[in-house]
């Protein structure tokens, strides 16, 4: 049965796969560069030290926070509903998402290449050739990615993404978010990434802690604290579907 969409239908769903694998590829390029920058300390840079240490300081702090405030900004402003109707009123929604995570993806690499340090004041510094220290550290920050990586996973990496959205509407499918309920909506609306603790742990729990990267951890964890809002219900939601699916699986297991 020949298909019945136009050329230019055609074109634009071409347009939207091209799309959606750029966005894909840029994201998974931008998650390792961020995991290289925030658990691998630059010590070339860190070493580095200069004569007028309060000017450079300055401007660094003044630099890196235009930076931070930039991605806030880009993150904040795609994600309030009023962009997000006026990309379903002028029929754009399919590609909403690709939109959001390649200038998420952009900005960030962004900030990590124009990102500078100081390494004139250094609040800590702790010794990782000692190797239990550095086992700590390392696994630490290996079990916070992991649980980061596999809560994005199990939140429906394929929807972040934009794949999934761009699947359906490549095919003319019903959206699968009439099909989640409300609570699984209102949940995502409120944490969108999990975990909280554990980017609290990559954040704080550095080897190098200079006034860069306390001015990094400072406004991640106040934007994460005001940004992410579950209160008890959601937490009640929560509970009921571990409780279900526990009960599921022993009661599989039980056969």
């Amino acid at each position: 049965m020949p298909s019945s969409k136009t050329i230019g239908q055609r074109l634009f769903d071409l347009f939207k796969i091209v799309l959606c694998s750029f966005g894909v590829v840029t994201t998974f390029y931008m998650v390792i560069e961020l995991t290289y920058f925030l658990s691998v300390p630059d010590y070339e840079k860190l070493e580095r030290k200069s004569r007028d240490r309060w000017l450079k300081t300055s401007w660094a702090l003044l630099t890196n926070t235009a930076l931070v405030s930039l991605f806030i900004l880009q993150h904040s402003l795609l994600a309030s509903l009023k962009i997000k109707d006026a990309f379903e009123v002028y029929g754009m929604k399919m590609i909403y998402r690709s939109l959001y995570v390649i200038t998420t993806a952009g900005i960030l690499l962004f900030l990590m290449r124009h990102w500078q340090t100081t390494p004139d004041t250094i609040l800590w510094q702790l010794n990782l050739h000692y190797k239990p220290l550095w086992w700590v550290y390392a696994g630490i920050h290996f079990l916070s990615w992991v649980i980061i990586y596999i809560g994005n996973i199990c939140t429906d990496v394929t929807e972040l993404l934009g794949i999934k959205q761009r699947y359906i509407s490549v095919f003319n499918l019903p959206d699968p978010n009439l099909r989640k309920s409300a609570q699984l909506k209102r949940l995502t609306s409120h944490m969108r990434h999990p975990s909280f603790l554990a980017f609290l742990l990559i954040f704080w729990l550095y080897p190098v802690m200079s006034l860069d990267r306390l001015l990094l951890a400072n406004i991640l964890t106040m934007y994460m604290y005001i940004a992410w809002n579950t209160d008890e219900r959601d937490y009640n939601y929560h509970k009921y579907q571990y409780e279900r699916k526990h009960f599921e699986l022993e009661s599989l297991h039980g056969y």
